[in-house]
């Protein structure tokens, strides 16, 4: 069985309760995405508006996983405005997002703490 897993996590910029830190591990495939799409959007539900997703244990990610991150955006956009911010350093990951043009309406960072500063900053 694949290893998979997703946590939130409170980080000391975001104590303004509007960031929600999301840390994912292991491979984002068609089996896991509806995972992370019901934690990405119940976050937006309960009123995060500013979204950091740590993929650095993601290992692979597949256009399922894709889909669900551009929804996220539409669905920050519908609801008013809001930022994803991704962090990642690894480069099979990151080259998808540059192949998809997913890095033009996200951010993309090397570390949670840089990824969380410009978020509580953008507040």
């Amino acid at each position: 069985m694949r290893s998979f897993y997703i946590s939130d996590v409170q980080s000391d910029g975001a104590s303004d309760g509007e960031v929600a830190v999301l840390v994912v591990g292991g491979e984002l495939d068609y089996e896991v995405s509806p995972q992370l799409r019901a934690r990405l959007l119940g976050a937006i539900k309960d009123g995060r508006r500013r979204l950091v997703l740590d993929l650095t244990e993601v290992t692979f990610i597949d256009s399922t996983a894709i889909g669900v991150l551009a929804g996220v955006v539409a669905r920050l956009d519908k609801v008013g405005g809001g930022s994803l911010a991704v962090v990642s350093t690894h480069e099979k990951v990151l080259q998808i997002f540059e192949i998809t043009g997913l890095d033009s309406v996200v951010t993309l960072h090397g570390s949670r703490d840089e990824a969380v500063s410009v978020l509580a900053l953008a507040g």
